[in-house]
């Protein structure tokens, strides 16, 4: 039972005024009046007794109670006054027969403000009970809830007697309508109410409170304090949380096992009151879940395995709950700390894909879970990179005034450097219109690739910039890297496994760059060692498994046709061999380092070619062997590297889905 409200700030004294001239003054709505009976004008509550009564407890007047004699006349109105707002200090406000009975009233024992919003504690009896009471537009909110205090009160209408607690958003000129009174709100420089007081009085309505006050742009602690483990002879749920781990600034993720009957909902909530529900979470079978709990919940232990991602605010140390929705109540099943994630992006998705997952699921999770994480800690990290120069190692004297220059990445191995010079070397246009700049993009090589550099070029005599950042950046960040220190006009992005086999290809692809103003960007044609295709130029093919449209190599592993001269229009190619102007680059953004370690950074760049309205072409009378994904080995287990294909997908797929599929005329 609610306490009286005459101790706290924010209370709404009991006064009743006069019974006013006209009943238009208060704008009641027309009831039609019980079978054989007669009702009068909506009224303020009063009766023809001289003497005055206190309220009864939880500010609810007994029906023969006069109104206190220091409240103010009502407002008099003509038929012609617009309606006038009830202020709370006017409640209760009942509507009566002829007789006196009362056919229904409302009453606020007090009030809270939380934030932008206004809680009300009260009841409500008669027809009023049985009224819609949350708005459409979720200006208010409001449940109902057992009162015996009011039942007592009002014994004739004890069926309909009703504890009610709403919140509410005030509109315009801080008014709202409740149970349909027409009411406004009061000033919050007359008192805010107490909150706490709010929250300890409606233990049994904390979930209902959580839900309708999200947003209100205040902490819910107090309120989130007040949330009880779920009683031992609760049976609907059960849950465990295993890892809770995050970034601060960044989000997080949260693992854990749940089990639960229709009817309930499960969410995360963390100490300022901000909710996750489960209904979205990603699922995964545990047997030992079902093994433990098919006794008590059946079929209902199937998928327990749990992750949902959570990308509000994180704060180490602080706790996280998972909680149990059940009608108007709210139960803690379980709870952990915030533990500290790997900030570094591939650490966190190698830590985060760990987890099972379906794979016909990868994608949603991508999309609703840590995807938004990953992209978050990319960004920080990029932003955070320090504005130093690379460190630069010359070797043999530079070319004045390149033609191209040619951007070769180094990870994990650097000898295919040895077979690239030696080809290089027999081709003398290339060594008089290019400059070679080696990325060096992983520091366990750096010490090696520079004690063997000197050698290198003394055994080919062909010069080359041994260029590092001292960390590892992937394709894109590596790529990025050593254009930032290209002179000339154009560039070829080129893998370290990618050898010639005779001279003059270099010619061909820049001959179609500078002499066709239509084409942005350049392949060539690669072979695998033994003849057959490797390259040809990329098509986009919706992948089902994948969610999302994937690059193929058309004729990938078969005899090549005879080769045409010039160019051949292609939709894309790979980063392996391309060739672009540097004002090009520039103006589309060049290569993107939000993708991890190495997958469609290719055709992104292509379709931002194509979306500047230029074309893709191929050169196929060239002659380049492509040992394709030497140059990756050792970044990692096939497991993870599936992984890291399917995030990129989903990457590409957000940025171009509508793009390909209009392209393709499809989408599988």
């Amino acid at each position: 039972m609610i306490a009286d409200a005459g101790q706290h700030a924010g209370q709404i004294t009991s006064r009743t005024p006069p019974q006013p001239a006209a009943a238009a003054a208060l704008d009641a709505p027309v009831r039609r009046p019980p079978e054989g009976r007669q009702v009068s004008q909506t009224v303020s509550p009063q009766t023809n007794s001289p003497q005055t009564a206190s309220p009864s407890p939880g500010g609810v007047r007994r029906p023969d109670e006069t109104p206190r004699s220091d409240a103010p006349p009502a407002p008099r109105a003509s038929a012609a006054t617009p309606p006038s707002f009830l202020s709370l200090s006017q409640l209760p406000h009942l509507i009566r027969a002829p007789a006196g009975d009362v056919l229904d009233g409302l009453m606020v024992d007090y009030y809270a403000y939380v934030g932008d919003r206004l809680v009300l504690s009260g009841w409500v009896v008669g027809a009023g009970s049985g009224r819609r009471i949350d708005s459409a537009d979720d200006t208010v909110r409001a449940c109902l809830f057992p009162r015996p205090d009011v039942e007592t009160a009002f014994p004739g209408l004890a069926a309909s007697a009703r504890g009610l607690l709403a919140v509410v958003r005030p509109g315009e000129g801080d008014t709202f309508t409740l149970c349909g009174r027409r009411l406004r709100a009061p000033r919050r420089a007359d008192g805010e109410g107490d909150p706490a007081r709010m929250f300890v009085d409606h233990r049994a309505r904390l979930g209902f409170l959580l839900e309708a006050l999200q947003g209100s742009a205040v902490s819910l602690a107090p309120l989130v304090a007040q949330l009880q483990t779920a009683p031992a002879a609760y049976k609907r749920a059960r849950g465990f949380l295993e890892h809770a781990k995050g970034v601060p600034g960044h989000g997080g993720l949260v693992v854990g096992w749940t089990v639960q009957v229709p009817g309930v909902t499960l969410a995360l909530i963390d100490q300022r009151g901000r909710i996750v529900p489960l209904a979205e979470a990603v699922r995964w079978h545990r047997p030992d879940i079902v093994d433990a709990f098919s006794s008590e919940f059946g079929n209902f232990t199937f998928n327990a395995g749990m992750l949902q991602g959570w990308r509000h605010g994180v704060t180490l140390g602080e706790e996280i709950r998972l909680c149990v929705l059940d009608g108007d109540e709210c139960h803690v099943l379980a709870s952990r700390q915030w533990e500290a994630a790997p900030v570094e992006p591939v650490s966190f998705a190698k830590w985060a894909f760990e987890f099972p997952t379906p794979l016909d699921r990868f994608f949603d999770r991508l999309e609703q879970h840590d995807g938004a994480v990953i992209d978050s800690l990319v960004a920080a990290k990029l932003a955070a990179r320090p504005p130093r120069p690379p460190e630069i190692m010359v070797c043999g004297p530079q070319p004045e005034s390149p033609r191209c220059s040619i951007i070769i990445p180094l990870f994990g191995r650097f000898d295919f450097m040895l077979n690239q010079l030696l080809e290089f070397s027999e081709d003398d246009e290339l060594k008089a219109d290019a400059e070679l700049i080696y990325v060096v993009d992983d520091p366990r090589i750096l010490s090696e690739v520079r004690q063997q550099a000197p050698l290198l070029y003394e055994a080919n005599r062909v010069p080359f910039r041994i260029v590092t950042a001292g960390e590892n950046r992937g394709f894109s960040g590596a790529n990025n890297l050593g254009i930032s220190v290209a002179r000339a006009p154009n560039l070829l992005l080129l893998n370290s496994d990618v050898i010639p086999v005779e001279p003059g290809w270099l010619q061909k692809m820049l001959a179609v760059i500078e002499g066709r103003a239509d084409v942005g960007i350049v392949g060539a044609r690669l072979f695998y060692p033994n003849g057959a295709i490797q390259h040809d130029g990329m098509a986009f093919v919706w992948e089902p498994a994948l969610n999302a449209h994937i690059n193929k190599h058309p004729g990938m592993g078969l005899e090549p046709p005879d080769p045409r001269a010039g160019a051949t229009p292609r939709l894309a190619v790979t980063g392996a061999c391309l060739l672009m102007s540097r004002a090009l680059y520039d103006r589309v953004g060049g290569l993107d380092e939000g993708f991890l370690i190495g997958d469609f950074e290719d055709s992104d760049l292509c379709l931002k070619v194509r979306s500047a309205g230029l074309s893709i072409a191929c050169v196929e009378d060239v002659n380049l062997i492509h040992l394709e994904r030497q140059s990756l080995a050792g970044i990692g287990q096939d497991r993870f590297r599936n992984f890291v294909v399917r995030y990129n997908a989903w990457r590409h797929e957000r940025r171009w889905g509508s793009v390909l599929r209009k392209m393709t005329g499809a989408r599988g």
